[in-house]
């Protein structure tokens, strides 16, 4: 019976393994809202005559500038968690594997494989938690889209302030061009992301690990996602 019930408790810790620690879920969460109202803000900052969800346009700019500095403090967090526990470019860095064997056997699996009932051909673990195609999307957006997005955020956020660097880096119909042209990427991948959150062994299996930390592993392949 003793034996029995340590392999019981074995087996519940390997289904409770924690792929997502506190600190990452509540950053995680904080983040998404604020790109969420950040794209619902921008998209009456773009069609004013045309939509009015914050009210006037002066409210809209008010709670997109209040959520992007939310994003740049979270951003500071999410970058700084990772660098002093040593995991920032162990998760996030792709090697020269993940481009030769791991981005195309994920591209394939999500493109065909998966509509066939194909198990995953990835599990993540608490020391590599994304998949080839995850880890690349993944560093692209972290390393280089948002700190361009903040960047850009914040020299359009003080005119006055920032003219120099504004005049120097083209004006301000350039800054604002490029600054529009990566919200468009965000809000496509924001789209696909929560597609892909959808493809575990159950639809909210992933939305759950990203609130409880782990993913059960009834079928014995799990992902995750964020």
């Amino acid at each position: 019976m003793a034996r029995r019930k340590k392999v019981r408790q074995k087996r519940d810790q390997e289904k409770k393994e924690i792929l997502q620690p506190l600190v990452v879920r509540i950053w995680h969460w904080i983040h998404a809202l604020a790109i969420v109202l950040l794209v619902l803000t921008g998209i009456q900052l773009r069609f004013p005559d045309l939509i009015s969800w914050f009210g006037t346009f002066k409210t809209a700019v008010d709670v997109h500038n209040i959520f992007g500095f939310i994003v740049l403090f979270d951003y500071v967090l999410w970058f700084g968690f990772y660098l002093i526990t040593g995991e920032l470019f162990k998760q996030y860095a792709p090697t020269p594997e993940d481009f030769t064997i791991g981005i195309p056997t994920q591209s394939t699996y999500y493109f065909a494989r998966i509509f066939f009932g194909d198990p995953p051909p990835f599990e993540p673990t608490p020391k590599a938690k994304f998949n080839s195609l995850q880890k690349t999307t993944y560093f692209g957006i972290m390393f280089v889209l948002v700190p361009l997005q903040v960047v850009t955020g914040v020299l359009l956020w003080d005119l006055e302030r920032f003219r120099p660097l504004i005049a120097a880096l083209g004006g301000v119909r350039v800054l604002d061009a490029f600054h529009i042209i990566l919200a468009y990427i965000f809000t496509s991948f924001l789209i696909v992301h929560i597609y892909l959150s959808t493809l575990g062994h159950t639809f909210f299996s992933h939305f759950k690990a990203m609130i409880v930390g782990y993913e059960e592993k009834e079928t014995g392949h799990t992902q995750t996602s964020a």
